[in-house]
């Protein structure tokens, strides 16, 4: 038995869908909120219909909740569908696809009816009409990835400066694809994680502040109204950094990932007091506050999650922006990374979970899913909130979209949007 839930958006889908399946849901002003409907097509058990309503949009942001004065425009909302069946079955993926003509694997949790015709995300850009640049630098890590370091690739297209951090032994391969953007240091790689190298970038970094990426987000965008487009102006790093220093007790930064960010739900511009990961700015004074032993970075696994935790149990927030976000690959979906180091124990995440446990045991639970073991975080417990400063500096960012000359990026070529 499975269940998913089928989404439509108006009364003719409705209809059509209705006589499909061998139903006379002919309106659905006269539907109960459950409408129970028995064997319907081969195995299935039920099909509930729930209304939406028919306002298209509910519960919008309210931005004055974010300290948003003198920040670009941002809203968002909840877009429901007109309806919604809900489907426990027993019918085979086949025969699903045949009904619903889209493609259906047994992992599908939900779809729309019709299918929606998926917008090209590609087709506007974001630009800017001021010259505001990054004032920290840029460091991307990346091992096994120097063919496909879509970060790199990314802040090209966007005109930034950046380093790739890499281990000695790859320098010359990576140094033929992206030249002197290639730095290196005296490493322990025998370690089997990125420890070594996050450490070394800490140690060595003079500016007081620093972005660290993951070498793995193919594009940034940004969103808005419920619609993300590609950003190729780098103005959305500054416009993060600004807004930090806008308060006395920020003390970790970045940008959320783009599968996070539902185009169908009510998001906030950033996430307060919870994990910010991949795409960071780091703050070398909070970084001596939660040292151990020294060193900013510790353990093998979850370390991104592990310093989150630190700056938090410090009475520190964390910003994690939606409004700006990374199309991060899925962990272990691409060549490289610690895909062959840590995600290889064999023991279905046991040590990946419990190390976060034993280091945060008030803050971390663990349990058993889909095989395997996972890690639980209380981020509830953070309830700190910002302390805003009495002064900051306020700039014209001036975004704004733009049309596409080259609407298209096939997947693993450069980028080619003029």
């Amino acid at each position: 038995m499975r269940t998913f839930h089928v989404r439509l958006r108006n009364q003719k889908d409705v209809d059509i869908l209705s006589k499909k399946i061998g139903s006379d849901v002919s309106d659905i002003r006269q539907l109960k909120w459950e409408y129970g409907l028995p064997n319907l097509f081969g195995d299935t058990e039920t099909i509930t219909v729930k209304r939406g309503g028919y306002a298209t949009n509910e519960n919008p942001i309210d931005i004055s909740k974010f300290h948003w004065k003198d920040m670009p425009h941002y809203q968002s909302k909840n877009i429901f569908p007109y309806c919604y069946f809900k489907l426990n079955t027993n019918v085979d993926t086949d025969k699903l696809m045949e009904l619903f003509e889209q493609k259906i694997t047994p992992k599908t949790k939900s779809l729309w009816y019709p299918k929606l015709k998926p917008k090209n995300l590609l087709e506007y850009a974001w630009n800017s009409k001021s010259n505001l640049k990054p004032k920290y630098p840029i460091f991307i890590i990346s091992k096994g990835r120097y063919d496909c370091c879509y970060t790199a690739q990314s802040l090209d297209y966007m005109g930034l400066d950046y380093k790739i951090v890499v281990e000695p032994s790859e320098v010359s391969i990576y140094k033929e694809i992206w030249g002197d953007k290639v730095i290196t240091g005296d490493f322990d790689t025998t370690t089997r994680s990125s420890i070594p190298v996050r450490n070394w970038i800490d140690d060595n970094t003079t500016s007081n502040k620093y972005w660290l990426l993951d070498d793995n987000i193919k594009y940034f965008f940004i969103l808005n109204n419920n619609i993300v487009h590609r950003s190729k102006t780098s103005v959305i790093f500054r416009i993060i950094e600004d807004y930090s220093e806008r308060f006395e007790n920020v003390g970790l930064v970045g940008m959320n990932k783009l599968g996070f960010c539902k185009p169908f739900e009510s998001t906030p511009p950033y996430y307060m007091n919870r994990r910010v990961y991949s795409c960071t700015l780091l703050n070398k004074e909070v970084n001596e506050q939660v040292k151990v032993d020294g060193k900013l970075w510790r353990g093998r696994y979850n370390e991104d999650t592990d310093l989150n935790l630190r700056i938090l149990k410090k009475g520190l927030c964390t910003l994690n922006f939606s409004m700006f976000n990374g199309d991060k690959r899925t962990t272990q979906t691409i060549k490289g990374g610690n895909n062959d180091s840590v995600y290889t124990d064999g023991d279905n995440r046991f040590q990946f979970a419990q190390s976060l446990v034993d280091q945060h045991p008030n803050y971390v639970d663990m349990s058993v899913k889909w095989g395997r073991y996972h890690h639980h975080v209380k981020w509830e417990k953070f309830t700190q909130i910002l302390i805003p400063k009495k002064t900051y500096p306020i700039h014209d960012y001036g975004i704004y979209l733009e049309k596409q000359e080259n609407k298209k990026i096939r997947s693993g070529e450069k980028n080619e949007i003029k």
